[in-house]
């Protein structure tokens, strides 16, 4: 496929339709990305294509159609269009990079992202061609800005770089290690989108620069470094670095573990990051991370991520709590009485449980109050890392289940509060003991949502309705059934209980397919 390289060869015609599929992508989700976003970037990037407000009328009169076939035929523009917009929006565009000095900033909105990512779908693309242009526009940063840092004043360098990341690259030179690297498909994606869209790799520095890059002097300047270890959070070791150093919101343990793709291998940041929350520990503490290290298994060369590892003793007494409270004769009594009933929520919406149910609340109210608290707090603290950006300054996404989902809700409720946008690419929910019927505190949360906001549910939770009902008459709880307010995926579950979603999180990942 024969492709242009850069926005500057592109005809008048051809901008002009790049801008018309734009503004029907910035029109058709302007509801969810906000117009203090949407015309902002409207402005930005008609400046940066090279058009102005005399072209308004004519980009309008361009039908989709139109739009698409420009952009496919004699030339096929796609993938040039989605790279340029996003140099652009990390300002390291031939325009914003000819100057030596740094960009004011190099932020990668998480609104910017799903932009990008729907303007895939509208030009015809897949999910993953957009994966490959962030992943080889990144690494093309990354080892751009190694090369050029390399003359930089020690002092400077240390200050902003975080080390373990300086010495992996200096294990990167071993030419076994970069062809292992480059084997598992860890490796630069480069070469342009020739290269991106056949699949084939090139080797750090050897492949051309994107966009400029290789000219572009204030990489090694302290404000060029700066600005690109603050994007991918590497500044202070970022969140595999990240220690909770003092009590905080009164939790004892708050940290992140990395899931990389080989631990053998330089671990080489992307632009997008993930992290992981379990809800409880059923058998060992290192379910914080196992759960997820399958689920994310197709996803880790593009996408960084981190498990949150918080007051793991209190997840332990809780799993622990499930395992006898499933296994009470009473509950098994109970069973037979649900049985008769048309469902689940019905028998549990009685005005008073079986005193036979009442009996066993001992085995597991305590253990729960504990955790909900202690991740309501956590929440807390996930919200002020990541208005603090210590992920950088890339879209992250948020999955968890069980209280692993209370302490993102707590974190979104606690970024609404707090106006923070931009941050949060997509979340799903599993297995959420939070009220479904709070339509107030949902729409909060999908506001400091870019992407998709996903509720994963099951009307077969025993312990979340028995929880839930202990402590409140309602059985409206997200867990349990769909959320009724528009934007939320909700998507039902075939599990036979709480306890399910540990092992049944990979296969949950692979169904709702996040990008």
């Amino acid at each position: 496929m024969t492709t242009a390289t850069s926005i500057r060869e592109w005809s008048h015609d051809q901008k002009l339709a790049v801008a018309r599929l734009i503004q029907f992508i910035l029109v058709e989700y302007e509801y969810k990305l906000g117009t203090e976003w949407t015309i902002p970037y409207w402005q930005k990037t008609l400046l940066r294509i090279g058009l102005g407000p005399e072209d308004k009328d004519t980009i309008s009169s361009f039908t989709l159609e139109q739009a698409f076939a420009i952009v496919t035929k004699p030339v096929d523009l796609r993938i040039d269009v989605l790279l340029d917009l996003l140099s652009i929006a990390l300002n390291v565009d031939q325009t914003s990079t000819k100057e030596e000095k740094a960009p004011a900033s190099i932020i990668y909105d998480a609104r910017t992202r799903h932009f990008l990512f729907c303007l895939t779908l509208e030009m015809g693309l897949q999910g993953t061609e957009l994966l490959v242009v962030e992943k080889s526009l990144g690494q093309q940063m990354y080892f751009s800005l190694q090369e050029k840092s390399k003359g930089a004043a020690t002092e400077d360098r240390s200050s902003q770089m975080n080390s373990s990341a300086q010495v992996a690259m200096n294990e990167n030179n071993s030419k076994k290690k970069l062809y292992r690297w480059l084997a598992t498909g860890a490796g630069v994606v480069g070469g342009g989108a020739v290269i991106a869209l056949t699949g084939g790799l090139a080797a750090p520095l050897l492949a051309p620069f994107l966009v400029g890059l290789t000219g572009a002097t204030f990489f090694a300047t302290a404000g060029g470094i700066a600005l690109v270890t603050s994007l991918f959070g590497l500044t202070g070791g970022g969140l595999a670095g990240f220690k909770m150093h003092r009590r905080t919101q009164g939790l004892n343990e708050f940290g992140f573990q990395q899931i990389l793709v080989d631990k053998d291998i330089p671990s080489i940041p992307t632009l997008t990051a993930t992290i992981c929350v379990t809800g409880f520990l059923l058998d060992e503490s290192d379910e914080t991370t196992t759960p997820w290290i399958k689920a994310f298994e197709n996803n880790r060369q593009w996408n960084d991520t981190f498990c949150l590892e918080y007051e793991k003793k209190t997840l332990e007494e809780l799993g622990y709590a499930f395992r006898r409270f499933l296994t009470n004769q009473a509950l098994k009594y109970a069973g037979l009485e649900v049985a008769k009933q048309t469902a689940l929520q019905a028998f549990f919406a009685a005005v008073a449980l079986p005193a036979a149910l009442l009996k066993v609340a001992d085995i597991i109210d305590d253990p729960w109050q504990i955790a909900v608290d202690r991740s309501r707090k956590a929440g807390i603290v996930l919200a002020d890392t990541l208005e603090e950006r210590v992920q950088g300054n890339r879209p992250c996404n948020l999955v968890g289940y069980s209280c692993g989902s209370l302490v993102i809700w707590q974190c979104l409720q606690e970024l609404h509060r707090r106006k923070i946008h931009g941050a949060i690419d997509n979340v799903v929910l599993m297995g959420a003991p939070v009220p479904s019927d709070d339509l107030e505190l949902w729409k909060n949360a999908k506001e400091v949502v870019a992407g998709r906001l996903v509720n994963c549910y099951t009307k077969d939770d025993w312990v979340l309705a028995y929880v839930y009902r202990l402590h409140s008459l309602e059985t409206d709880v997200s867990g349990l059934e769909p959320v009724p307010f528009d934007g939320i995926e909700n998507i039902a579950l075939d599990l036979d209980g709480h306890t399910s979603y540990r092992d049944a999180a990979p296969a949950i990942m692979a169904q709702i397919n996040l990008q």
